[in-house]
Parts: C-alpha cells; sequence; structure tokens
C-alpha cells in the first residue's frame, strides 16, 4: 500500500477537523486503515465502541487518508442515521452513497462527494471506464425496487460494492453504524443483513457501532469469527481528553483554563462525544470556562435543554416511543439507581412498566445496548452509566414524576454539581498514583521476594524513619523469601459482589485468581483478595476487623476454596491491626512496601534488549534453568507494552514465554544450553521466535515432528503434548518447526486480541 501523505498534507474530503488536529486515536486509526489493505482483503474488521466513544470521525479519517493515497483501493463510508425510518431507506441511501464516492474517487474531485446527487446525475458523471457496469447496476436496482421483496432489495443494495470490476479496483467499505437501529421499520433486520452481505461478498469492510450491538449481529449473522478481525474503541485516556479539550477550545475560541481541562475531563469520563458536544455548547453560548462554576452552570443548562438533554431524549424516545411509556422508564431506571436495589426479575420490570413481555424484551435489549442495563435474558441490572446520564435522569424524574419546580430543579442541579466537582478532582488527583493495584497483582509471576514486604509490622521495625537508600539495601539482603503466586486473572472485588462500591472505589479492591508455583490443580489454586484502606495514618483494628470480614464474605459467596486477604494502606498499620492481621492470616503492606514490591518484580531484571536489523526486531539469549524463563517473561512484557496490549494479553503471552523455555531446558539436547528468543514487533502483532540448538522436544512437537534421537520419546511423560496445547490456548498462532540447527517454536499475538 502506498504511504500517505504528511498529516498537514491530507486535504480534507470528509474529515471534520485537520489530521494534526484529530486526537487520541492515532494507534486506531492506523489499524482501520491497514484494513483496506491487500493483507486484510476479504476480511471484515468490527470496530467495537465503548458508548459515547465517539467513532465517526475517526472513520472519516481514514476515509481521508485512502482517499489520498491514489492506489487500487476505492473508499467507502457510510452512516447509518436516525433520520432513515426503514432498512430499505437505509440501504437505498447506502446505494447512492457508495456511486457517489467511487466516481468522486475516480475523478479525483473530493467536491463531489458533497454534492445531491440523483442516480442519474451519477451515471452521466461516471467516467467511461466504468460507466458500462454502473448502468447496469442502475437498471438492475430500477427493476429490483418494484420487486416487493424488501430483504432482496436491501441486500442488493448492499452487495452493489462487490460489483465493481477487478480491472477498475477494489471498493473498501467503512460502515458508522454508531446510530445503527435495528428496530427500523419493517420486516428486515439492517444490522444482521450488513454482516451477512459483506461476509459472503468477501468484500474488505469495517462495521463500528455500539460494541454490545455490533457483536450481536454478528452471532445472529452466525459468522465465523476466525474471519473477523475485533478493534475494541474505549474512552479516551486522561492526558487524550485534556488534549482534546485544548484543541477544540482553540479551534472554537473558548478559553478554558487548566483547573476545568482536568474537570471536563473526569466530569465527561474522557468521552470524546460529550467533551466535543460541550465545547461546541461554549462557543455558541460565547461562555468561557475558566472557573468550576463556568463548567457547571453551562453544564446543567445543556442537561436541561441543551444537545446533552437533546442526546438522552432521543435515546429515550428510541427505547420508550410513547410519552407515558417514557415517564414510565425514567422512573423505573432512576428509583433503582437511586435506592439500594439495583437487582430485578424480568417479570418485576414488566410490571412496573404495564406492558407485554415482547415489548418488555425490546425495551431491556435497547437499555442492555446503551449499557444503561446490563440484561442477561432474566435479571436485570441496572447500571449507573455516566455521569451525566445520572443527572438526566434525576432533573426528568423531579421534573416530570414528581412535578417538581422547574426553577428549583435548576438551581438544585447546579448546586450539586459545584458540590461534586471537587470531590471528583480530589479522587482523579488521589489516584494518579505510581502503581494501579490490578497492575500489581498482574505483574505476579511466581518471583521470590522478601517477606518482609508483606508484613508491616516487621517492615517498621526495621526501616521505619531510614533512608530510601539504607532501606533498599537492607531489604535486599533479606534471605527470608516469599513465593508469589501466578496470577492468570484480576477482576474488581464488586463484580462478584457489588456492595463493594459502595465501600470503596472498584480499583481498589481486586480479586486475583491465581496458582501457586505454576502448577494448574485444585490443590495449588488460591484467590488474592487486595484491597487499598484508605486512612491518613496508620490503621486502627478496628476498620482492619471490618475489611478482613467484607473479604472473607466475599470468599465465602464467590465460593473460592483457599484465598489470602492482603490489605495496603499508604502509612501502614498500628502495632493492635498489625497483630489482628496475624491472628487472621492476613498480608499489609504500606505504600513503600509496594514500591519496593514493584523494583522486585517490575521490569529492573529485564536482561537489555538487543536489536537486530531494524528497530522493530530484538535478540535476547537466556541459559536454561535456575528459572531464567522468568527473565524472558520480563523481557517480553517490556516489548508488549510498547504496543499497547493489555495486562491480561501480557500475562497470556509471558506465560507461553515461561512454558516454552520449560519445555526448551527439560526436553532439549542442546550442546550449548541456551534459548535464543527472537522479538519482532509488526503493526498490529507481536511475533515471537524460541529457538534452541538440539533434538526436537517430544512433548511439544506433536505431529510437526518427530524426534530422530529415540531417548527423547518418552511416552510415559505425563506432560507430553499438553505444552504445545497451552501454548495454543494462549497464543493466536503457534508453528513448530524442525530446522538445521535445532528447533524453533514461532508464537504470534495480535494486538486485537488483547482485551481478550
Amino acid at each position: 500500500m502506498n504511504s500517505s501523505a504528511p498529516n498537514e498534507a491530507i486535504r480534507r474530503v470528509l474529515g471534520r477537523v485537520a489530521r494534526q488536529e484529530f486526537v487520541g486515536r492515532a494507534a486506531e486509526l492506523q489499524r482501520v486503515v491497514a484494513q483496506s489493505s491487500d493483507e486484510y482483503a476479504g476480511r471484515g474488521l468490527l470496530l467495537l465502541m465503548e458508548p459515547a466513544a465517539g467513532v465517526s470521525e475517526l472513520l472519516r479519517q481514514a476515509y481521508d487518508e485512502i482517499f489520498h493515497q491514489r492506489s487500487h483501493v476505492v473508499p467507502i463510508y457510510f452512516a447509518f442515521t436516525r433520520n432513515e425510518t426503514t432498512a430499505v431507506s437505509a440501504a437505498i441511501e447506502f446505494l447512492n452513497s457508495f456511486l457517489q464516492q467511487y466516481i468522486a474517487y475516480k475523478r479525483n474531485d473530493p467536491q463531489l462527494c458533497h454534492l445531491a446527487l440523483t442516480l442519474q446525475d451519477l451515471l452521466e458523471l461516471a467516467p467511461p471506464a466504468d460507466f458500462d457496469w454502473i448502468q447496469q447496476l442502475v437498471e438492475s436496482y430500477d427493476r429490483q425496487r418494484f420487486s416487493n421483496d424488501d430483504r432482496a432489495l436491501v441486500r442488493f443494495c448492499l452487495g452493489a460494492p462487490q460489483r465493481v470490476p477487478e480491472k477498475s479496483g477494489r471498493a473498501f467499505v467503512m460502515l458508522d453504524g454508531a446510530q445503527l437501529a435495528d428496530q427500523l421499520n419493517g420486516s428486515v433486520i439492517l444490522g444482521t443483513e450488513i454482516l451477512r452481505v459483506f461476509d459472503r461478498a468477501k468484500v474488505a469492510y469495517v462495521l463500528a457501532g455500539l460494541r454490545r450491538q455490533i457483536l450481536q449481529a454478528a452471532y445472529n449473522a452466525r459468522l465465523n469469527f476466525e474471519t473477523l478481525d475485533l478493534l475494541r474503541l474505549e474512552q479516551l485516556s486522561n492526558a487524550e481528553a485534556r488534549l482534546l479539550i485544548d484543541r477544540l477550545a482553540s479551534r472554537q475560541r473558548v478559553a478554558v483554563s487548566e483547573e476545568a481541562k482536568d474537570l471536563l475531563a473526569q466530569q465527561f469520563g474522557c468521552s470524546a462525544f460529550f467533551i466535543t458536544t460541550f465545547l461546541q455548547a461554549a462557543r455558541e453560548k460565547n461562555n468561557s470556562l475558566v472557573s468550576y462554576l463556568d463548567c457547571e452552570r453551562l453544564y446543567v443548562d445543556e442537561l436541561l435543554g441543551g444537545r446533552i438533554q437533546n442526546h438522552f431524549a432521543d435515546l429515550l424516545e428510541e427505547i420508550a416511543p410513547t410519552t407515558d411509556l417514557r415517564l414510565a422508564v425514567v422512573r423505573l431506571l432512576w428509583e433503582s439507581i437511586a435506592g439500594d436495589q439495583r437487582v430485578a426479575s424480568f417479570e418485576a420490570c414488566r410490571r412496573r412498566l404495564h406492558v407485554k413481555g415482547e415489548e418488555m424484551e425490546e425495551i431491556l435489549q435497547q437499555l442492555h445496548i446503551q449499557e444503561f442495563v446490563n440484561w442477561d435474558g432474566s435479571l436485570v441490572e441496572f447500571a449507573d452509566g455516566p455521569q451525566a446520564w445520572k443527572d438526566y435522569l434525576k432533573t426528568r424524574y423531579r421534573l416530570i414524576v414528581m412535578n417538581e419546580p422547574r426553577a428549583l430543579v435548576v438551581a438544585d442541579a447546579l448546586t450539586d454539581s459545584l458540590k461534586r466537582a471537587p470531590h471528583t478532582m480530589a479522587r482523579h488527583y488521589k489516584q494518579v498514583q505510581p502503581y494501579d493495584l490490578r497492575d500489581v497483582l498482574l505483574r505476579f509471576n511466581c518471583q521470590s521476594v522478601p517477606a518482609v514486604l508483606f508484613n508491616y509490622a516487621e517492615f517498621s521495625k526495621r526501616w521505619k524513619g531510614a533512608g530510601l537508600e539504607e532501606t533498599i539495601v537492607g531489604v535486599g539482603a533479606e534471605t527470608d523469601l516469599f513465593s508469589l503466586p501466578q496470577v492468570v486473572h484480576v477482576a474488581s472485588a464488586a463484580s462478584f459482589n457489588s456492595e463493594l462500591r459502595q465501600v470503596c472505589e472498584e480499583r481498589r479492591c481486586m480479586a486475583a485468581h491465581a496458582f501457586e508455583g505454576s502448577v494448574y490443580s485444585d490443590a495449588r489454586e488460591i484467590v488474592w483478595l487486595a484491597a487499598e484502606v484508605e486512612s491518613k495514618q496508620e490503621v486502627a483494628p478496628d476498620l482492619v476487623e471490618l475489611w478482613c470480614d467484607r473479604l472473607d464474605r466475599l470468599a465465602i459467596t464467590g465460593g473460592f476454596r483457599r484465598h489470602q486477604i492482603w490489605l495496603i494502606s499508604n502509612e501502614g498499620f498500628n502495632q493492635e491491626a498489625s497483630a489482628l492481621l496475624v491472628r487472621r492470616g492476613a498480608l499489609a503492606s504500606s505504600q513503600q512496601q509496594v514500591d519496593l514490591l514493584l523494583d522486585r518484580i517490575g521490569a529492573s531484571s529485564v536482561p537489555e534488549i538487543q536489536p537486530l536489523e531494524g528497530t522493530n526486531e530484538f535478540l535476547v539469549v537466556i541459559p536454561m534453568g535456575e528459572d531464567n524463563e522468568l527473565l524472558a517473561a520480563n523481557t517480553v512484557e517490556q516489548i508488549a507494552r510498547r504496543l499497547s496490549f493489555r495486562p491480561e494479553a501480557i500475562n497470556q503471552i509471558k506465560t507461553a514465554i515461561v512454558e516454552a523455555c520449560i519445555n526448551a531446558s527439560e526436553h532439549s539436547f542442546s550442546p550449548d544450553r541456551k534459548i535464543y528468543q527472537r522479538f519482532r514487533v509488526e503493526n498490529d502483532r507481536l511475533v515471537i521466535t524460541i529457538s534452541s540448538r538440539g533434538v526436537v522436544p517430544t512433548n511439544i512437537g506433536g505431529n510437526v515432528g518427530q524426534s530422530e534421537n529415540h531417548e527423547t520419546a518418552d511416552l510415559g511423560d505425563e506432560r507430553r503434548g499438553w505444552g504445545l496445547k497451552l501454548i495454543r490456548s494462549l497464543m493466536d498462532e503457534v508453528e513448530f518447526e524442525r530446522v538445521d540447527e535445532g528447533t524453533r517454536l514461532r508464537m504470534t499475538k495480535y494486538l486485537r486480541n488483547s482485551s481478550t
């Protein structure tokens, strides 16, 4: 594929902002553009969007980049909107947009994309080389639209890109389904039909939209997920959200203070959609956003009568078309969120709304897609949703259910948001800490660390008040070691017991499923329950007992056979609390101990990575045995983090590396007793090659290659064949081959699978 022009040189075709002002989606943009290459020909990419994350501009920017590459790939972008009332009308509009953009590309005339043209106009504008097939397409459409077969007409229109002759290029279709409405009037379910048509046509495409809706459409279409690529689009990071606010404010000529940037990023959950909407409102009303009061005044205006109100009102109108039903839905949602009971049965919800079962299913399905509720077919769990959604529900409830005076509702909304603002920022600044509990636990991988790092009383006795250097040296000299388990999965403890959300932030209390010694058996399985206890001084015994009781109850309700409690406090624990921790069998650490622990299990022990021919390929050589496979695991973690793999995927890669190295050590007759590891970084994947000199390890060779040395073919080895099976379950592609110098295992992990 031709390299794209420099960002500043790319003329806008469909993009709403200049490339240099497009913030926060660089990796996702390049991944979408890469989908248009011949490498992905015939494959679909499902771009799964978190609600209000914003996706339209990403696709528009990808369109512009591909348009200016002037290759044989013809970009097509189409956005489904709420303006279309039926699947048929949406499909006809797609056909018209496809021909218009195809001709604009062939004529290299971006302006054609923005004109209102009929099919006859397009036929007249068609280049001579394309006239015949476009004329046939238009004539076939004229016949098809009078057939009274809606499904056939929808499939015909959506299938238009596959009619492009091979000599004329290859269409790459990007479908913006963020507003895709499967409940459009008529008998055709649009999302499902889109996937069926494009999957059968083998046309490269991207379908972007709400993650639950798009995945459900794929399941309904019975697609083979092995032929699909997945890319998850979440909210921006805090730094990206601040940069977006800065760029938008400059472009919209809105004065914004540094404090206001932080507040808006946190208040809107780093949502590109809400941030953009809010800055547009500030420009239209000529408002500056210098103080918290400036921000919250505009926020309440938008919440009760502006863009935010319109956004949620449109969603509710789709979910509940009639006024009375919307009122009932608002009542149900707000009373459930504001009350203690967050879970209800399907039947209880149906009775409260006074609707039939089929209508209730449609309502819950739409609420589930928007992630306002979690519905599994029987039970309904009412989710908080973004802060703006909760504020909208509360104000609507007071206005239309309780009939309270509007002036009172406005005043309370403003004062509530102003009182919440400093707490929001205090919570944010407190979260900007040197470690994340989830990340700490995911680093646990059978390392041996000083036991004193989990014993605050002993740590305090030896080094309280000592200098940092003295403490580091003292801890490093410890001979009493503690063996960490291998953590395989970490989730918020609130995922197992929602009541914990009421007493702490989800990120501060975690349940980590692990195995001791990397032995995967019931006897070695253990769940670490870790919690950060908030206190400005050493924690007292009553708070320790409260947390131990909570976590013990969590272990019982979660059905955990064995568990280990680990409490962390910034300032540690007093003498009485430490004694109680010993009696309860709990571990305890201060912030300083966690920092020292991270020094031991982080990247500090990773050997220097040596680049090969290019900066995207590295070689590491380690001796066999003596737990050196852990050095390999830490090395690949460092590289995987550069590619922005998620912690779960990094842990899978590390486990596969460890297993491959162990097998090479245990089963290879290597003369030099070394393992050669090559790491190659590509656009969307990490390719790892593990090789050693010697014979093929029989336990992972399978049928790929059989050892010629029968001494290695121990059929009684209970691990035979198990190593490769585990590695295949962890990695996306695994190739085992014999080479002249010994054996080679090539493993590939795609970035698209990093969240699985």
